[in-house]
């Protein structure tokens, strides 16, 4: 194929491209140069071969691969020579392959004759035939585009020849140059002999990165998998089983956007939500008690209700609730404020204090197709009433965190409002008061205070991230706290600039352990020791050999194996996933 030609049906599959992304929304408009799908590419190659780089001379811009076996066809020789050159379309084409060649490196050849492709880490090249088989440019192709390691891709592609259907994940973006750098987004794509024609309707899977794969530098943990990137200002994250697969799905968001990534055993799928723009905190929470897990954020322009409608598909129903002229909401939760089974909304706003939100409870409308509700809206402004507010308790306050606890164990849900110095309000039968000298204090702003029962006393113990020095608060009964960082071994030290943390039993010992996460510095794992003193053990899962700049996390298991798992919400760089490793839950015995 010409040069000319190859740009003529450029431009053709890019029209047709439009016309079927127009079928189904979700996949966005991509660089196609050759309207070729991972089938036909396997079809149409004569043979294809995994390689392995045997000597790469830098100056001379030439790679030889060993061939390490034949997957179809067998190519006669043992070596294929490549001439990357200095050529190509775009100025850092052969740049790129060369900095990635590296003897060991693994490559898949597609051979095909005259014209041949080459799948090197992430990216591919073209090639034509020769003693020395001379690059001709280094474009990535949307559907040939296999965005994994050449050895993954060569496990799809022997499944191919044996008949089945697979998921792979492809480059797609409407920038040919963020294709180029290797920052587009990623989507799903079925892929089979069968399927010798694009068709977006029919292939499109959904969002997300490669599958998991395997951790060699970090013993705590088994596999690694990326996930969506939400920068600009990454919060948290949030998980939720919300389509009722009885496996945990995400909820990841940012100052810029909010993503729900549907797990799907072996990777996390994309999906879209109904609302544009990020969300400074997201909760899940199921306030009609239909058995489907609800969303609701708070954003710079007011809350927002999202309706689970099954299916993982949700619904804006923002208009059920009262709302007043909001346009700086800073966090939102869910709160049984009453004790009546049914959740209440509880709302942080920068100018009218603390809102509260009473589930009025009650039911679509008969024969509802759409979800209707026999009044206007389904919560009453109750804030008020329960003493919050403008004129209540924190009204003269601003704070960005909440976090809900029943820390006297009376059976009322209370709040930890991080405003001023941190602020806690106790559930009382005349509404919530501001506890009287609770010992709790801290650099409120950026933080996330978690509640937890460290010590197994029953009571709910506060953790809270801090820069330098992080505070721990053991809950001594009665809506008190004392401090107890300076004996609590490794707490009493320097974390480096910890912003979130999760308390989870990480190692199945029965007990509390921390997870904490930090900018500008690793992430820490303390183990819980039982005696009210916590070990730094982050070294001895791996944890601190990589620097995710975290703004958020979740301790979850996430593939139902008994094992907690980790999700890092990251600032500057993709999010990431880590599965536990099986022998990290099992307890260490004394002198051995």
């Amino acid at each position: 194929m010409t040069r000319s030609s190859r740009r003529t049906i450029a431009v053709l599959c890019g029209s047709l491209l439009a016309v079927a992304l127009l079928v189904r929304p979700q996949p966005a408009a991509g660089y196609v140069e050759a309207p070729f799908t991972l089938g036909k590419l396997v079809n149409d190659s004569t043979n294809i071969l995994l390689l392995q780089v045997e000597k790469v001379d830098k100056e001379k811009n030439l790679i030889i691969y060993r061939k390490v076996r034949d997957i179809k066809g067998k190519h006669p020789g043992e070596q294929v020579k490549h001439n990357i050159g200095r050529g190509g379309f775009h100025p850092r084409e052969w740049q790129n392959i060369m900095a990635w060649a590296e003897t060991g490196r693994m490559a898949l050849f597609f051979h095909n004759g005259g014209a041949s492709e080459t799948c090197i880490q992430n990216y591919w090249y073209q090639t034509y035939a020769g003693e020395w088989w001379g690059m001709s440019h280094a474009e990535p192709y949307l559907l040939r585009s296999y965005a994994g390691k050449p050895e993954k891709l060569a496990s799809h592609v022997e499944a191919l020849l044996a008949g089945q259907e697979v998921v792979v994940p492809c480059m797609v973006d409407g920038d040919k140059n963020a294709l180029q750098l290797r920052t587009a987004r990623l989507q799903r794509m079925k892929a089979s002999l069968k399927l010798q024609d694009y068709n977006a309707q029919r292939d499109f899977v959904g969002w997300g990165a490669e599958e998991f794969r395997a951790v060699q530098d970090m013993p705590g943990f088994a596999m690694y998998g990326g996930a969506a990137r939400v920068d600009p200002g990454a919060v948290a994250v949030s998980a939720a089983d919300m389509d009722g697969d009885k496996k945990l799905d995400l909820c990841l968001y940012g100052l810029g956007r909010a993503v729900l990534l549907q797990n799907a055993a072996g990777a996390f799928n994309e999906l879209p939500l109904p609302v544009q723009g990020g969300a400074r905190s997201a909760a899940w929470g199921d306030f009609n008690n239909d058995g489907k897990v609800d969303l609701l954020l708070a954003t710079p322009s007011g809350p927002k209700l999202l309706l689970n409608e099954g299916q993982a598909k949700f619904k804006d129903i923002t208009a059920s609730m009262p709302l007043l002229a909001y346009h700086n909401t800073t966090a939102a939760a869910w709160i049984d404020y009453d004790a009546d089974g049914k959740l209440d909304i509880l709302l942080a706003d920068g100018f009218r204090g603390l809102r509260l939100y009473r589930n009025k409870g009650g039911a679509p409308l008969a024969g509802a197709t759409a979800w209707q509700y026999a009044g206007p809206l389904f919560f009453d402004d109750v804030s008020d009433a329960a003493r919050l507010g403008d004129r209540g308790a924190g009204g003269n306050l601003k704070g960005d965190h909440l976090a809900v606890a029943d820390v006297n164990n009376d059976g009322r849900a209370d709040v930890l409002y991080s405003a001023g110095t941190g602020l806690l309000l106790l559930n009382t039968p005349q509404g919530f008061v501001p506890a009287a000298n609770s010992g709790i204090a801290y650099a409120c702003g950026n933080v996330a205070p978690v509640f937890g029962d460290y010590d197994g006393d029953k009571l709910a113990d506060l953790f809270v991230p801090q820069a330098g020095k992080c505070r721990l608060f053991k809950n001594a009964g009665a809506g008190k706290f004392v401090e107890t960082t300076d004996q609590a071994g490794a707490l009493a030290g320097s974390l480096g600039h910890a912003v979130c943390a999760a308390w989870s039993d990480f190692n199945n010992t029965g007990r509390l352990d921390l997870v904490i996460g930090c900018v500008r510095g690793p992430n820490r794992y303390l183990r819980n020791n039982g005696n009210g003193t916590f070990t730094d053990a982050s070294e001895e899962i791996g944890l601190s050999h990589r620097v995710f700049n975290t703004r958020g996390l979740a301790v979850v298991d996430l593939n139902n194996d008994n094992v907690a798992d980790v999700v890092f919400n990251n600032e500057g760089q993709e999010s990431a996933i880590l599965l536990g490793s099986p022998t990290r839950v099992q307890p260490k015995v004394a002198g051995k």
